[in-house]
């Protein structure tokens, strides 16, 4: 009996020797099981993490590069100014952005176009049509007058390239043709001005009646209303803080179209007589 109850205690034993390691077992392959799960979300997470920090870097520098192609026209005034400066551009050259900021393309490429032809003709100019000509136009505004060039000092050909192809329908009276005729008739002054002579001589040249007149109100409105353009040299004011020459083109409701060859800005609304006039030093009428 005795011996009976050793072989049962024993097998209760082996028993429970083996539930203890499976038990034991089973808590090794959980930890086991548990810690390659851990151990797989923590590179799953840290995976996600980089990802997440790959693409928020990406997008920073999209965004950076962005910022970069995002250029305001003030900013690039200045940069414009300071690398025509860092490149030694003429002086004149860099203060037309001063004057007008609508010359940034023409000074900008200056290093590029300044030693290309001057375009031999204008665009179709209906004759008695004044076309609005800009003697900074890249077409011709490099082209040398006398010892600068049109786009400076070009405000007197410009005009008078503009009368001549408007009057005639010449379109190979550009400003460049112009400011040649100019130079090579000695019109220009010791701080390249253009004599007032020009625009008698010039015009004759170019087939054109011209005579010059201190004229009321009523006459210019008389002259321009028979399609008769009007140079003018005009002192500081509107149109320039030293010289100039402007075209008075036309007149529509009483007031008068003028033509500036340094700004698409003034040459775009109409103006009064007066103010005009409050400005102007002399006056030449062009007629065929």
């Amino acid at each position: 009996m005795d011996k009976k109850r050793k072989i049962n205690n024993s097998k209760r034993k082996q028993q429970v020797k083996r539930q203890l390691y499976f038990m034991v077992a089973a808590v090794i392959c959980i930890g086991i099981i548990s810690t390659v799960f851990i151990i797989r979300s923590k590179k799953e997470e840290a995976k996600e993490a980089a990802i997440k920090i790959e693409q928020q870097n990406k997008e920073k520098d999209d965004e950076e590069k962005k910022e970069e192609k995002i250029e305001t026209f003030e900013g690039r005034l200045a940069r414009v100014k300071e690398e025509a400066s860092k490149k030694g551009y003429p002086k004149g050259v860099i203060e037309l952005l001063d004057k007008n900021a609508e010359t940034i393309d023409f000074v900008e490429d200056y290093e590029v176009k300044k030693d290309l032809p001057a375009a031999e003709t204008l665009d179709a100019v209906p004759k008695g049509e004044i076309p609005l000509l800009l003697q900074w136009d890249e077409r011709w505004g490099y082209a040398p007058y006398g010892k600068s060039i049109v786009a400076v000092s070009g405000c007197g050909p410009t005009c008078m390239a503009m009368v001549a192809a408007g009057l005639t329908g010449d379109i190979t009276a550009t400003p460049a043709k112009l400011a040649a005729y100019g130079t090579e008739n000695g019109y220009l002054d010791e701080e390249n001005n253009t004599y007032w002579k020009f625009m008698n001589e010039a015009g004759k040249n170019w087939g054109l009646s011209c005579y010059e007149s201190d004229m009321t109100e009523a006459q210019v409105m008389t002259e321009l209303k028979a399609g008769h353009p009007i140079i003018c040299s005009v002192g500081p004011g509107d149109f320039t803080q030293n010289g100039h020459f402007i075209v008075l083109a036309g007149c529509e409701g009483g007031k008068i179209k003028v033509n500036d060859p340094f700004s698409r800005a003034t040459s775009s609304q109409l103006w009064d007589f007066e103010r005009i006039k409050q400005q102007t030093k002399a006056m030449w009428v062009y007629s065929i």
